[in-house]
């Protein structure tokens, strides 16, 4: 049995294995919640030519004092010719549209009057000082870093790389996950279950969990208390194939607890096999060839802590984002809780809120999404009502 080890020192060791993935060059439509692999600067400007910002009419340099003009045409958006403004001249134009030579400001439509082919123009519409026009690469100059490395791709900044020229974007492949659950009380959601039996939820908590931070699952199904069953289990993996295996159960000092034993029958290399918070005493990481190995335990709620305070670190930096560890916020309670008698670092679910400005958290009821763990600190039996106190965010950088 190796010492146990604190939170900061296993996400260290963790990160110290989880090298970023291979890069690989995608079209842009697929590329949706991957990450970048280097920083994307704007191929284009944006916009990419002199625009007019609203309907109306484009008028040049020269100006008629009583306000008239003759009408020269008109620009609708997406007409591509290259239009002249010629003297005393004014072209009716749409949102959008490309600015003819010489053109200098629009004057809204609606400070407008026409007769015929001649425009009158208001002198309120002369007073306005906005120009109603967006030049060529105000909002984004050619060569200004877009989308910085490391930064997961969301819809807003897939629509702003089409704009600026992209049309493929480099990114790091996905992390592969292959996972599965142990112990002969678990079934599937359809069996017939005996007196003692219970569906397994971790396999769907891993499931959704590990697509919720940009990797690829895979169900190895469940798994009996039986070493001859891990032995086949550990035989059917292919690290050529999974970046990642996470297994749930059998950890511990019981008689049924075999993961350990089967994991370095296997080949596993153990890097730690305990740590000092709870729960966490009786987990697991190591490697199994290029892969990484994550022994959880069997309750859920204790396969969903570990997993967002050690597998994502891991995901995350796989998948090359740098900020990969938990966000910590300092929080107010607003409400008291209990710590158990153990002398060491207890994670409780909490849920994260602001009120007022303040950033605020509770204790998570049985049937709410945990959105925080609270970190409540050893040697302490009660936290009270309004005490400050730090707590680990559960949200994902691919939820935008």
């Amino acid at each position: 049995m190796l010492p146990p080890l604190d939170l900061q020192t296993a996400h260290r060791l963790i990160l110290e294995q989880a090298s970023a993935l291979p890069v690989q060059s995608i079209v842009l439509e697929e590329a949706l919640h991957r990450v970048s692999s280097r920083s994307l600067p704007a191929l284009l400007p944006l916009p990419a030519f002199n625009l007019s910002t609203r309907d109306g009419f484009v008028l040049g340099a020269s100006a008629d004092v009583q306000g008239r003009y003759r009408i020269g045409g008109e620009i609708a958006a997406g007409d591509t010719c290259k239009n002249h403004l010629a003297k005393g001249e004014a072209w009716r134009i749409m949102t959008g549209a490309l600015l003819p030579a010489g053109g200098l400001r629009v004057i809204p439509q609606e400070q407008c009057r026409v007769e015929g082919d001649t425009l009158f123009i208001s002198s309120k519409g002369f007073l306005i000082k906005n120009s109603f026009i967006r030049t060529k690469g105000s909002e984004i100059a050619r060569g200004k870093i877009v989308v910085p490395a490391g930064t997961p791709i969301h819809p807003e900044y897939q629509a702003l790389l089409a704009g600026v020229g992209y049309t493929e974007v480099p990114v790091y492949r996905r992390p592969r996950v292959s996972f599965f659950c142990t112990g002969n009380e678990l079934v599937g959601p359809t069996a017939t279950k005996l007196n003692g039996q219970k569906v397994s939820e971790n396999r769907f908590l891993l499931n959704g969990l590990t697509q919720l931070f940009g990797a690829i699952p895979t169900d190895c199904g469940l798994v009996g208390d039986n070493k001859n069953e891990l032995r086949r289990l550990f035989a059917t993996l292919d690290p050529a194939q999974t970046d990642v295996v996470i297994s749930t159960g059998a950890m511990g000092p019981g008689k049924y607890d075999l993961l350990e034993d089967a994991f370095i029958e296997a080949g596993g290399q153990l890097i730690y096999n305990a740590l000092k918070i709870r729960p966490g005493r009786a987990t697991l990481f190591g490697t199994l060839g290029p892969s990484l190995f994550f022994g959880l335990p069997g309750p859920p709620p204790a396969v969903h802590l570990l997993f967002h305070e050690l597998v994502r670190p891991a995901l995350l930096a796989l998948q090359g984002i740098k900020r990969c560890l938990p966000e910590i916020v300092k929080v107010r309670l607003t409400e008291p809780v209990a710590c158990p008698e153990k002398k060491i670092l207890c994670l409780k679910s909490g849920i994260f809120q602001i009120n007022n400005g303040i950033c605020t958290a509770r204790l998570a009821r049985k049937s709410e999404p945990t959105s925080c763990y609270l970190l409540c600190p050893a040697h302490r039996r009660q936290l009270h009502a309004g005490e400050w106190i730090q707590a680990h965010l559960t949200n994902s950088p691919f939820r935008g």
